[in-house]
């Protein structure tokens, strides 16, 4: 499941990066996410969560492509909205993933306290299917000769 597009990600990053590329850091974030909730039971997250926490961890690892092929671009701006590059890449991916893991673990506690459906075993065909014995059924008892 493809939490956020490269769309998503671009208005933080501009497009200095590939769609291609984006869409190769989303799946890698997006299993990032699945793991991380399949190993708290397994829950999903909600879309709106799942899709900002998949944008936050893109966005880390364009941060950490930026240090290492040493691209720093110098900002991005789209109507109101404008960012600044950051020289230090590598900080500003520690802190995008740390915002994504608080969500993250806010969101599994959330997924923890929701009330969850519970199976009515107060009716005995709520534990067992219904045994009807009809006009056919044999009942023959056994009993041991001396």
């Amino acid at each position: 499941m493809v939490y956020c597009t490269p769309a998503n990600v671009k208005v933080y990053v501009g497009t200095t990066v590939t769609d291609a590329d984006l869409t190769e850091m989303i799946a890698d974030a997006d299993a990032e996410i699945n793991a991380f909730f399949a190993s708290r039971g397994g829950k999903s997250p909600d879309s709106t969560t799942a899709k900002q926490v998949s944008i936050l961890l893109t966005r880390a690892r364009v941060a950490e492509r930026f240090h290492l092929t040493g691209e720093n671009p110098t900002g991005y701006s789209s109507g109101d909205y404008s960012q600044s590059g950051s020289v230090d890449q590598l900080g500003q991916a520690k802190s995008l993933q740390d915002r994504a893991y608080k969500i993250m673990n806010d969101e599994a506690v959330r997924l923890r306290t929701v009330p969850q459906e519970q199976a009515d075993v107060t009716r005995s065909d709520a534990v067992m299917p219904d045994f009807h014995l009809d006009q056919s059924d044999d009942l023959t008892f056994f009993t041991e000769d001396a």
